[in-house]
């Protein structure tokens, strides 16, 4: 990571308390008409890239390295800055984590949204994760729109290589030092966030879905040799304090919406929370829909496969994904969490 990048993240870290007011988080209906336009555009071009690029936009491929330009576009037409980190993965290929400042009031304090772009390589991954790129870019035009500094700064991270290894984020995370990481106030985290009928896959802070499953296992009359390494390894799973608060905001939000909610601990360690967690507050968003197809149950249709296409998107899980990334950031620039 480059030293500006990390300056500008955390400055001084003071830590002293300031007092601001919260960011509006009130979408009018012409707002949230604007946004859903904006952000099927954003899906219809990264199905273009990968159509022109053997359908995938995986990292170090053409399609990625033109996705990774069309984000760029978008970024540089905002008053912001925009800086790429190159990286090298486990398979030696360089990938590219994009990342934009919206600078804030109190320097000394950030907030990091991020989504990776690249896709695998057997599908154009629309709805992993060209669907949370499209959230993401809607969030950094709302703020460009307003044209307001926030609270904190807020850092937009466009993750490369989440398929291989989960390497951008981690790569980005493992650079940060202690005291850097206490002006971390959140990281958030948005993956396949355009699920149709959807389940929100929430951050389990307190890893009360852990025993949960062991008490479903008992029941089933599993040997308990079976699985006690498989449960003492998820609680193992780092946590920070302010994980529940997060958790609590975001699961708020969603039963308002009418959507279920299943709390986990598992797929923290297989995206890009993986980086962060215990080291930062955490939240993540992912909205699933699990079905069997044959002998196969998928995390949501077409998950990793050729049909990861346009035709696998809700627009309205978009906008509920948008929502409420803008809910944490409120949540997490108005409470003490780090």
């Amino acid at each position: 990571m480059k030293r500006t990048l990390i300056a500008a993240l955390c400055g001084a870290l003071s830590l002293t308390a300031c007092s601001h007011l919260p960011q509006s988080t009130q979408v009018t209906p012409h707002q949230t008409a604007n946004t859903a336009a904006s952000m099927w555009q954003h899906l219809e071009q990264f199905q273009n890239i990968a159509k022109q690029h053997d359908n995938q936009r995986s990292v170090g491929s053409l399609g990625g390295q033109a996705s990774a330009e069309y984000i760029l576009k978008i970024a540089k037409a905002t008053p912001y800055s925009v800086q790429m980190l190159p990286f090298e993965n486990r398979e030696k290929t360089v990938g590219q984590n994009i990342v934009v400042e919206i600078k804030g009031q109190n320097p000394n304090k950030a907030i990091i949204v991020g989504a990776h772009y690249d896709s695998v390589t057997t599908g154009p991954g629309i709805n992993d994760n060209a669907s949370g790129v499209a959230v993401l870019l809607a969030v950094l035009q709302h703020y460009a729109q307003h044209n307001t500094a926030p609270p904190y700064n807020i850092y937009l991270a466009f993750w490369d290589s989440e398929e291989v290894g989960i390497a951008g984020s981690q790569y980005f995370a493992k650079q940060l030092s202690k005291q850097q990481l206490q002006g971390i106030q959140a990281y958030i985290n948005v993956d396949m966030v355009g699920t149709q009928n959807p389940t929100a896959l929430v951050l389990d802070a307190d890893k009360s879905s852990v025993n949960d499953l062991e008490q479903q296992l008992k029941a089933s009359g599993m040997p308990l040799n079976d699985y006690t390494a498989m449960l003492d390894g998820l609680r193992s799973i780092p946590s920070h304090q302010g994980d529940a608060h997060l958790q609590q905001v975001l699961s708020d939000f969603l039963k308002r919406k009418n959507i279920p909610v299943r709390e986990d601990v598992s797929t923290l360690v297989a995206s890009d929370t993986a980086g962060f967690l215990g080291k930062v507050p955490v939240a993540s968003i992912i909205l699933f829909n699990e079905q069997m197809k044959g002998d196969i149950l998928e995390f949501a249709p077409c998950y990793h496969q050729a049909c990861d296409d346009l035709s696998q998107i809700d627009p309205a899980s978009l906008q509920l994904a948008y929502e409420a990334i803008l809910q944490l950031i409120d949540a997490a620039q108005t409470t003490h969490l780090n």
